[in-house]
């Protein structure tokens, strides 16, 4: 088993250093990372897509126009190396080629990337006293990931290295339900 892991975390590897160098070649490390990043979680969360994806039974061009379709507007390098990944049979490592990637950039870009989810888009205000609260919290320059999502209703969702913040109405309305459900 430490094998498997052993080789994973090579093959992972390989793939981030990659697409870094790539990357900073063209400039987008930042912005790739976020794509990366989306790209695991749309795999990660639609079992459809991951199922078919992974389907040794559908031929790869056929796989590969799903992805190119799926992904389409992605930065070219990226559906590059997920294109390889999905030849090599190798897309279920790309969780670990994400988190290292991610790892790799914020270190080439010498910052910390923290995602931040709301229902509009920040202000220049607010996004300023974030960065600068966690820029002294990481002791590094912070860069944002905005997301919108209206299902929060309000509020904000931070999160960055598996720690997040959930300061959103939807999870306090939910904390109170359940304590109502619970004093009865």
């Amino acid at each position: 088993m430490a094998t498997d892991r052993t080789f994973i975390r090579k093959e992972s590897a390989v793939y981030a250093q990659v697409l870094l160098e790539a990357t900073q070649a063209a400039g987008t490390t930042f912005e790739v990372a976020g794509q990366l990043d989306g790209a695991y979680e749309i795999i990660r969360g639609n079992i459809e897509l991951r199922t078919t994806l992974l389907d040794r039974m559908i031929p790869i061009e056929t796989r590969i126009a799903i992805i190119n379709e799926v992904f389409e507007g992605f930065d070219p390098v990226l559906l590059a190396v997920l294109d390889v990944m999905l030849k090599r049979d190798q897309l279920m490592i790309l969780g670990k080629v994400t988190e290292t990637f991610t790892n790799l950039a914020e270190d080439a870009l010498k910052a910390v990337f923290i995602d931040v989810t709301t229902v509009v888009a920040l202000d220049d205000a607010l996004r300023s006293k974030i960065k600068e609260k966690y820029s002294a919290q990481f002791g590094r320059d912070v860069l944002l990931r905005e997301h919108i999502d209206p299902a929060i209703v309000g509020g904000i969702i931070l999160s960055a290295h598996g720690i997040s913040i959930d300061a959103s109405i939807t999870t306090q309305l939910e904390k109170a339900r359940h304590a109502l459900s619970q004093s009865r």
